[in-house]
């Protein structure tokens, strides 16, 4: 089942209501532990596969703020490598937002897809997660 992910920061910092909806995209969410060779650590790891703008889509240090219904929130860190040697971690906040059974008329089935959130479904989720 594809989920849709909107980011709600750029370089750490939350982003003005009108470039919320810039960024999202579509894809298979996989949550789990894996080595990072950076930290020399094992960390959760929250990753976007099969989307459909092709960029890596992971979240570092992944942990569930907020849930409810078929949207939640997730927050970490992105990594962005510029150039040969240059990381830098990002604090960033997912909006994950899954097919809802009223979305598509009865139980999710596997292949089917999430619409992006609407500007007061994200305010909605921000003010009661108190992000």
């Amino acid at each position: 089942m594809k989920v849709h992910v909107t980011p709600l920061k750029l370089g750490g910092i939350m982003k003005q209501k009108w470039m919320r909806a810039m960024g999202g995209t579509r894809g298979v969410l996989r949550l789990n532990t894996k080595r990072d060779t950076i930290d020399r650590l094992s960390t959760r790891v929250a990753e976007l596969i099969q989307t459909e703008d092709k960029r890596e889509w992971m979240l570092f240090d992944a942990e569930l703020v907020w849930a409810n219904g078929s949207q939640l929130l997730l927050k970490g860190y992105e990594r962005r490598v510029s150039g040969i040697d240059t990381i830098t971690d990002y604090a960033q906040t997912w909006l994950v937002r899954f097919p809802a059974p009223g979305d598509i008329g009865g139980p999710a089935p596997e292949h089917s897809e999430a619409a992006p959130p609407t500007e007061e479904q994200i305010e909605n989720a921000l003010v009661e997660a108190g992000v």
